[in-house]
């Protein structure tokens, strides 16, 4: 009656995403799994029913044959600490190895009324040798997304190996529902169970590295195995722990004490239903988890004996000889150290003249390197057998970096080509100064001043010109994730601004337009200063999907925007005023985005709009003035910009009038072009940008 109840609660008893987000998000993740999925409550109850015939076979509950479950570990990380190292990973192994066979360190500590039902379960884990398809592999698969920080099932369809052949844990930096971590029970995984495995967070994984020593972080894996081979939390069906409610649910074993659950702490003397609740269980959410009992070992055994052929992840294949065998896990498997995964990267992917950059390896899939080869286009040294060597360059340009690795199971390489722009810091931009897309601003030479530069070491699309502009005076530059064939973030570099003759407040505006292309969009977009030649960035403006999307609804095919879909951005740089050498960059990665549209970036200006900042910088003149009619008229444009002119007599009459585009830069006509032979008299000549207007006085002798 007990598991019946349970398996009630689990199918009616919806729990809110709006409450409280406790350690474990199983039952939640579980109940949303059977709405959406109804086909998955009967694998449930045939999990159940089996369970129950088990618990009552002497000779199935008495198997104690060591059981052996291959594992795959999904790192999804955005570089950085959150891709975790290998040591953290088997640090993660050998704890729920010894939490499995009753061997960790604390089993003492157990009190003594429940010595007698402290369960070696007989299972232990192992990091597969192989991959579904044969090759070798040291059972760690490393994938760079943005879904780590948002994670759930959408990690799932990135990467995941056959659930009947391993165990698959995917390690985040976070989850959606605000868990540490979450499974599923034997059937009940999304997908007829093809979704089974773990999703858990970087900082309960292991008791190092982004983890730590802590009961809950270290053991929170153990936890999560347990409900992946059919453990509910020892009060019963719910994430909800400490109600008094929970003494009416139960978890459905035997030697479980009936409980409320723990109020993540640890009174090792609890009594919350009418007896001694068992606290030190890895399934309560007390911070103190030590064991398993008898009858959850039980549960455990026979949730690896149970799966039907058409079941995804059926638990029962794990641990036979021929799928060891087939995951490189059997202990007859002989393996040689694989073959290295070549991946590297630098500090910055520019760098200066004579700066030192630092090389790192990373490299994965393999366990001990018998060579590195480096090979430094441009590079002093030429190459190196360093495994993270340090390089300058002293010309400047665009070059490329080899890696070649050498283990016992061979050879492997990699060139990135355009790895490394070094940079010709001489030249520089004086700021104030705007810049209109009106050419491709992106060079392989980087020869002129204002010349761009993108990283292009990415599969799949880049930052490109095209002729939309946010303004009828030229393009853009744009960028779309949809298009992206490999993750990682696109970078796009302006030319160097020189900040020196500018005071604050100072700031960058630009002009920019984007668009979801459905609901699955996620991209994050970043605008990073550097004033040291990109050792060190500073992060100006940080914009996930929603709070960068410039129009209402999704564009599924290609965002082309009008006037009213552009917005401005200001970035402020009174951090970088005064120096000499300054440069932003654009930066942008996801995936299912549409187009990302940048345009009319004014840098080192005031607290001006474009037109403003045209007309404080026009410095319109007329020379000499008075004059015979000879007088030069002079502006200068920080942009292209429409200019219209008006030349009137000293009542208002005109005598020339035009309206003409005008280049970026400083600009010269003569007053006897406009209008020769000139009566002697006073005379206004008008000027016009947008709604900004000017008027200069003009005395003709």
């Amino acid at each position: 009656m007990r598991l019946v109840l349970l398996f009630f609660t689990l199918i009616t008893g919806l729990t809110s995403y709006a409450q409280s987000h406790k350690p474990c998000g199983t039952d939640v993740m579980m109940k949303m799994a059977i709405q959406n999925e109804p086909s998955l409550a009967k694998n449930l109850e045939l999990f159940r029913l089996y369970t129950d015939s088990v618990a009552q076979n002497s000779e199935l509950k008495n198997n104690t044959e060591i059981r052996l479950i291959p594992v795959v570990i999904h790192v999804m990380h955005t570089g950085g600490s959150n891709n975790i190292s290998d040591e953290q990973i088997h640090d993660a192994l050998r704890i729920i190895n010894e939490d499995f066979r009753k061997l960790n360190a604390d089993t003492s500590d157990v009190i003594n009324e429940f010595q007698n039902i402290y369960a070696d379960i007989e299972v232990e884990f192992k990091l597969a040798k192989l991959d579904p398809e044969g090759n070798c592999s040291k059972g760690i698969t490393r994938t760079y997304t943005q879904l780590t920080n948002d994670a759930g099932e959408n990690v799932k369809e990135l990467v995941g190996w056959n659930p009947r052949m391993y165990l698959n844990i995917w390690v985040v930096s976070n989850i959606a529902s605000g868990a540490g971590g979450y499974s599923y029970l034997p059937g009940s995984a999304p997908n007829n169970d093809g979704n089974a495995g773990i999703v858990i967070r970087a900082s309960q994984f292991g008791s190092i590295g982004l983890s730590s020593s802590g009961n809950v972080s270290s053991r929170s894996m153990t936890h999560e195995i347990g409900h992946y081979l059919g453990l509910p939390h020892t009060w019963g069906g719910s994430n909800d722990n400490n109600l008094d409610e929970n003494c009416d649910i139960d978890d459905g074993i035997e030697d479980t004490p009936n409980t409320k659950g723990s109020p993540q702490s640890c009174n090792a003397y609890q009594n919350s239903c009418g007896s001694l609740d068992n606290v030190h269980n890895f399934m309560d959410y007390s911070s103190c988890g030590k064991m398993y009992t008898e009858g959850q070992k039980t549960r455990m055994r026979s949730a690896l004996d149970f799966g039907q052929p058409w079941h995804l992840a059926a638990r029962n294949n794990l641990y036979t000889y021929e799928n060891l065998m087939l995951t490189g896990t059997h202990p007859d498997y002989e393996s040689l150290d694989c073959i290295a995964n070549i991946d590297f990267e630098s500090e910055s992917p520019f760098t200066c003249s004579g700066q030192i950059t630092d090389w790192k390896n990373l490299s994965s899939n393999y366990d001990l390197a018998l060579s590195y080869l480096w090979t430094f286009e441009g590079g002093n040294p030429s190459s190196s057998s360093e495994e993270n060597p340090s390089v300058s360059y002293e010309n400047p340009g665009i070059y490329s970096v080899t890696l070649s690795i050498i283990t016992t199971g061979g050879e492997n390489s990699k060139i990135h080509e355009n790895a490394i722009y070094v940079q010709d810091q001489s030249l520089v931009i004086s700021a104030p100064s705007n810049k209109n897309f009106y050419s491709d601003p992106f060079s392989s030479t980087m020869d002129n001043f204002d010349d761009w530069y993108k990283s292009e070491n990415l599969e799949g699309a880049s930052w490109q010109w095209n002729s939309l502009g946010s303004n009828s005076n030229g393009g853009s530059i744009r960028i779309k994730s949809d298009d992206f064939l490999e993750p990682g973030p696109r970078k796009a570099y302006t030319a160097t601004y020189d900040l020196s003759y500018v005071s604050a407040p100072c700031y960058m505006y630009y002009d920019y337009a984007y668009a979801r292309k459905d609901g699955e969009s996620s991209d994050q977009f970043q605008v990073q200063i550097t004033d040291d030649c990109g050792q060190n960035w500073s992060t100006r403006v940080n914009k996930s999907t929603d709070n960068l999307t410039t129009v209402d609804a999704n564009v599924y095919f290609s965002f082309n925007p009008i006037e009213s879909m552009w917005k401005e951005q200001r970035v402020s740089l009174n951090p970088f005023v005064g120096s000499p050498k300054v440069q932003a960059a654009f930066i942008i990665e996801g995936s299912g985005g549409n187009f990302l549209y940048i345009d009319n970036i004014r840098f080192g200006v005031p607290n001006l709009s474009a037109e403003e900042l045209n007309i404080a910088n026009l410095n319109f003149k007329v020379s000499p003035n008075p004059n015979n009619g000879n007088a030069s008229i002079e502006f200068n444009l920080l942009g292209r910009e429409k200019i219209e002119l008006i030349l009137v007599d000293i009542i208002g009459n005109p005598i020339f009038h035009s309206e003409l585009n005008y280049k970026a830069g400083q600009h010269q006509m003569d007053l006897n072009d406009l209008k020769p032979n000139l009566d002697p008299g006073i005379y206004y000549i008008n000027y016009k940008i947008g709604s900004s207007f000017g008027t200069k006085q003009i005395i003709v002798l």
